[in-house]
């Protein structure tokens, strides 16, 4: 609501005052109205007869239904400031002599109990310890509301308290400002000042974020790094243009491979025995593994993947030969994440959190957990790529199915054709060359 309109509405027409100027103040909720009257009408009657009829037709505007506009006459002199001050239920009440070579007396807690009760009620009085040595003297008032606190300081800043009153023999001028219940920079300084509590908390906290992030996005690179969702190999357009290239390259040649097809099924035909044997092992159950040797040259990895698995698409191959020759932490968990598709990866951070583990281990005493073992590392990896061949495993069940009651295992117990095979390739990849 506009602060005029409410004025406005606030100023009966029977009120002897003729308004010379209002001064909205945005930041504290209220507004300063100059006005002229009578001498012959004093103008604390005026500050009554206004308060009554303020009191019997309350306005309430829209944003604070439940407290009414509230008038009070300005007996000192206010200070229109825009500073980045703001207001407090707590005032510091400063008593400053008005001239200078005079003293200022301190005003004591009935004087102002006195002067300030009329704005609101009051929680606490607190005057300056009589052994400080702070000038000027100063009181604390805590009222139990801000706006009471707010009307208090525009009322009364830089009031003049006569002898009669309580103050001194030359008057005692009042300088009021907020005292603001909560010191600047409190959270940062306690932030640096416990070390121990907060270092640990924001490991917890990226630990957390990286979890409920980063997980999810490397989950969904690994189950596409093994059924090839961005492999332009598999697109059909692809496949299309490739036939029809190999085509007109078999009508140029006038299909002079046809013999080197020919010797290449007669070898897989006498392997035949071996490729069923591997699919039945396959077929069989999923807590064993299958271990395929051979010299080097004698197509291991064709048998497998060319024949045993023709057909197949869900299929991981793991390469070690690139993860046993990396060269350090950061390389080895690199070359493992590029293996299964594990992005986005940041083995960088590996040193940066050794370093950060270090300065605070000499900083408190203890470790932080920032930094994580290679095996640590490494073991998520590979927990994130059990989680995606689980869940290709199981894409496509449905509550419909005639098995659905059946718990995970039981459900790929039964349909072995459904699980997605895991390869790993150059397992002895050392231990060959160290016998070479």
């Amino acid at each position: 609501m506009d602060p005029m309109a409410i004025t406005r509405k606030s100023l009966p027409e029977s009120l002897p005052i003729q308004v010379r100027k209002v001064l909205p103040r945005y930041k504290e909720g209220g507004v300063f109205v100059k006005f002229f009257h009578d001498p012959a009408v004093p103008a604390i009657d005026i500050e009554t007869t206004l308060q009554a009829y303020l009191r019997d037709h309350p306005i309430r505007p829209w944003f604070s239904p439940f407290r009414r506009v509230r008038s009070f006459l300005v007996q000192g002199r206010p200070w229109l400031e825009d500073l980045h001050r703001f207001p407090s239920s707590k005032l510091k009440i400063e008593f400053v002599s008005p001239s200078p070579g005079s003293e200022a007396s301190d005003l004591s807690e009935e004087t102002l109990y006195a002067l300030f009760r009329k704005y609101g009620k009051l929680g606490d009085i607190t005057p300056q310890p009589t052994s400080s040595k702070d000038l000027p003297r100063y009181a604390v008032l805590q009222f139990s509301r801000i706006r009471h606190a707010i009307m208090a300081k525009n009322c009364m800043h830089r009031y003049m308290v006569s002898e009669s009153e309580g103050g001194a023999r030359a008057g005692t001028l009042l300088k009021i400002m907020y005292e603001q219940r909560i010191k600047a920079h409190v959270i940062r300084d306690w932030i640096f000042n416990h070390p121990r509590i907060v270092i640990p908390l924001i490991a917890a906290f990226l630990a957390t974020f990286t979890v409920a992030v980063f997980d999810p996005i490397r989950t969904f690179f690994i189950k596409s790094h093994i059924t090839h969702t961005f492999h332009i190999t598999d697109n059909k357009a692809y496949k299309w243009l490739r036939s029809q290239a190999t085509r007109a390259n078999d009508i140029l040649r006038l299909k002079r491979h046809k013999t080197e097809d020919a010797s290449l099924s007669t070898i897989w035909d006498d392997r035949k025995s071996a490729i069923e044997k591997i699919q039945n092992w396959l077929m069989e159950t999923a807590d064993t593994f299958i271990v395929i040797q051979g010299p080097r040259g004698s197509g291991k990895m064709e048998l497998v993947l060319d024949q045993s698995l023709k057909g197949q698409g869900n299929n991981l191959v793991i390469d070690c030969k690139p993860i046993q020759e990396a060269r350090g932490d950061s390389a080895t968990i690199g070359a493992a994440a590029a293996e299964v598709g594990y992005r986005p990866v940041f083995s960088w951070m590996n040193s940066i959190s050794s370093l950060i583990d270090l300065a605070a281990q000499g900083t408190i005493g203890t470790k932080t957990g920032f930094s994580e073992t290679l095996d640590t590392q490494l073991a998520k990896i590979w927990q994130n790529t059990t989680n995606a061949l689980k869940a290709i495993a199981l894409d496509g069940r449905s509550n419909n199915d005639k098995d659905s009651e059946l718990g995970d295992d039981e459900y790929l117990e039964a349909h072995p054709e459904r699980r997605p095979v895991v390869i790993i390739n150059n397992f002895l990849h050392k231990s060959q060359e160290s016998s070479v």
